[in-house]
């Protein structure tokens, strides 16, 4: 039997520690990552997308814009099927999720016994293929703009709208002031900005304007 292998990411350790042993208890070759925020999740996805049989994940997270952080997933990792965890339940927010790339969506409210029993499904194939809903992604727009960012950018750019210096910058990512500078006018290029300023506004006006929040931090 081939061993599965999944994400969990969520900012609570304690919700991660108690899906993950049930989890494990269920699926006899399991094999379980974690991050406990967007960046981490990138990091993650960057080094075990080819090998990923499931994504679980928080809606609310550090360091994205609610389902932002879905849509921006999905369009680089299409074969991954992503599970929505959250406390924010209404049907308005799990049809959005859904309409942004996510294959499904659980409430936290669900016994951890059902929230197990339907991933178990999903690591057996049950799941819908997303439909994405691009509406408001249309060629030339802001949003588009911002879409042709690589994660390693993209990954700047949400610190950048948060007011991280350089330095900082660097060492959350692991990587040299030089590099974070070489991303940063990457990202001006194709954002067609001048400044830092100019491009955390074009972010938050793209993330309010087709999600209706600003970053999570």
């Amino acid at each position: 039997m081939t061993t599965a292998k999944v994400v969990i990411a969520d900012d609570h350790p304690m919700f991660i520690e108690g899906i993950q042993s049930s989890l494990v208890a269920k699926v006899q070759q399991l094999h379980v990552l974690t991050a406990t925020s967007y960046l981490d999740l990138f990091s993650v996805l960057e080094q075990e997308s080819n090998d990923l049989d499931l994504l679980l994940m928080d809606l609310h997270m550090p360091g994205a814009t609610n389902e932002a952080g879905i849509f921006y997933i999905r369009k680089l990792y299409p074969e991954i099927p992503i599970v929505i965890f959250s406390a924010h339940d209404t049907l308005d927010i799990k049809m959005s999720c859904l309409s942004n790339g996510a294959s499904e969506f659980l409430s936290k409210s669900l016994q951890a016994s059902e929230l197990v029993d339907k991933v178990v499904e999903m690591l057996k194939g049950d799941y819908r293929y997303p439909q994405i809903n691009t509406q408001g992604f249309q060629r030339g727009t802001e949003s588009n703009l911002v879409e042709t960012l690589t994660p390693s950018q993209f990954k700047v750019l949400h610190l950048i709208s948060n007011g991280y210096p350089n330095k900082n910058i660097a060492s959350l990512l692991n990587i040299s002031e030089k590099t974070v500078k070489n991303h940063i006018s990457a990202i001006f290029e194709k954002l067609n900005v001048q400044n830092r300023t100019q491009a955390s506004n074009l972010f938050l006006r793209t993330t309010q304007k087709t999600f209706g929040a600003k970053p999570e931090y």
